[in-house]
């Protein structure tokens, strides 16, 4: 039979489709490099540093003087003029430019002047100098500094709490995959079993309810690698999702080699230590308390005078009431005598912060070394659980090959090979669960002991 085009088009992707969705193998430094980049985490963290940032180059320009320019035209309903009186001194008159009539011998009576036209017109430049008030502008420009360290830390604290996340993730997965491999592993132990009650009923060596049983533990079997296989589809997306892709991307993690070992451990007030010394916590709170210390001398700044350099240069209509040109150079101040206190008990306030911010200091520090001590048993604990869920396998392993050579003598029935084969697949569970649980322990040990990975530095 010839194949047409489209049946040939049909088959080709009927082949390349499940070679498309082939899930994308990935290492654990690969999976974290990518969440430093696309989790939206660090984005926020990444604005936040660009925020701090400006806001300390807008203090910044507290230093310099600020040059302001002010200008304005106006149109009147009219012109203003007024008439001037002269007086006459020897025939003359005086504040005018001509000789006036020298038979009344009375002040004349001028032409009306202007005094202001009715379109008017001014610009004006001033440049002023803050000098008291740099004080306040230093103490400004500290905060502020101070705001983009603390900004700085918080972004390496997002790195390494995403690159811890990702750590436990990549783990989780790897470690519902191995629990599906184990339920898969029930299966097919429970149906070489169902096969062989049926073979066994078939010779008339067992009853019909020794099937059942043993068709009942196959049907739990399978309920069980449904649930396993579940587990692993939410353990993938919940790693895709931290690394800042779909839930619905195809993460494959690649499968450790061996066993892991538990490695040697620091004495726990070491790690303690260690952990105090190092943690973006406490080097966080150290910022903020010399934030506050800041805080406090700018408050204080706000109790002296405000004085500053000025020169103007201005330019309007020429009038009588007015020169086109003028220019002033000088200095203002201003003093606020009485404000109710607002400025004073702003210096209560900035020291009470700073108080609060040593207070936070001494809790983080027992939270840190409490975090440590925690994490160090941890590892402690998993690293003995390892040895208890490897000898609890070989028994399991061992009983159940008791009970299935039983069977085929007809010393048992079916439901003390499943009973068997049930205790067997939760060691080899428990087995897998000590594993990565140590691994995450370690894992955990190395955060809370301020260490990071290559790939979050």
């Amino acid at each position: 039979m010839k194949l047409t085009t489209t049946r040939l088009a049909l088959i080709c992707i009927a082949i390349l489709a499940p070679l498309s969705a082939r899930a994308e193998s990935l290492s654990l430094d690969q999976c974290v490099a990518i969440a430093l980049k696309e989790n939206p985490d660090m984005a926020s963290a990444n604005y936040e540093v660009d925020a701090a940032v400006a806001k300390k180059n807008v203090a910044r320009g507290g230093y310099s003087p600020r040059l302001k320019m002010d200008a304005g035209v106006q149109r009147w309903d009219s012109e203003f003029s007024a008439p001037l009186f002269g007086v006459l001194l020897d025939n003359k008159c005086s504040n005018c430019a001509w000789t006036t009539n020298p038979q009344t011998q009375q002040p004349a009576l001028l032409d009306p002047f202007l005094l202001r036209p009715q379109w008017t017109w001014s610009a004006s430049v001033t440049l002023a100098q803050p000098i008291a008030a740099l004080w306040t502008v230093r103490e400004a420009n500290v905060l502020t500094k101070l705001g983009v360290d603390i900004a700085e830390i918080k972004r390496k604290e997002a790195r390494r709490d995403v690159a811890f996340q990702v750590t436990e993730a990549y783990y989780r997965l790897l470690e519902a995959k191995s629990m599906a491999a184990v339920a898969e592993k029930s299966v097919d132990q429970v149906t070489a079993q169902v096969k062989r009650a049926r073979t066994f009923f078939e010779r008339g060596a067992v009853a019909r309810n020794d099937v059942l049983r043993a068709e009942l533990g196959l049907a739990a079997s399978q309920q069980r690698l449904i649930q396993a296989n579940g587990v692993v589809s939410l353990a993938r997306g919940r790693l895709a999702t931290l690394m800042g892709r779909s839930p619905d991307t195809e993460v494959d993690p690649v499968d450790i080699v061996g066993e892991p070992t538990a490695q040697p451990l620091l004495p726990v007030g070491q790690a303690e230590q260690q952990a105090v010394d190092t943690r973006f916590e406490i080097k966080e709170i150290a910022a903020h308390i010399e934030q506050a210390t800041a805080g406090v001398r700018m408050a204080k700044s706000k109790m002296v005078p405000q004085v500053n350099a000025v020169a103007n240069y201005t330019r309007q209509t020429s009038s009588l009431l007015g020169l086109p040109k003028s220019w002033f150079i000088g200095a203002t101040a201003s003093w606020d005598i009485w404000e109710g206190g607002s400025t004073y008990y702003g210096i209560d306030d900035s020291k009470a912060q700073l108080a609060q911010a040593v207070a936070a200091r001494r809790k983080a520090e027992d939270a840190v070394r409490l975090d440590a001590r925690n994490a160090h048993v941890g590892v402690t604990t998993s690293a003995e659980a390892i040895e208890v869920a490897k000898q609890a396998v070989e028994q399991a392993e061992e009983n159940f090959r008791i009970e299935q050579k039983r069977y085929e003598s007809t010393s048992n029935t079916s439901f003390d090979v499943l009973d068997a084969e049930t205790q067997l697949t939760t060691a080899r569970g428990q087995h897998q669960a000590a594993l990565y649980d140590l691994i995450l322990a370690q894992a955990n040990l190395d955060r809370a002991m301020g260490e990071i990975t290559k790939a979050a530095q």
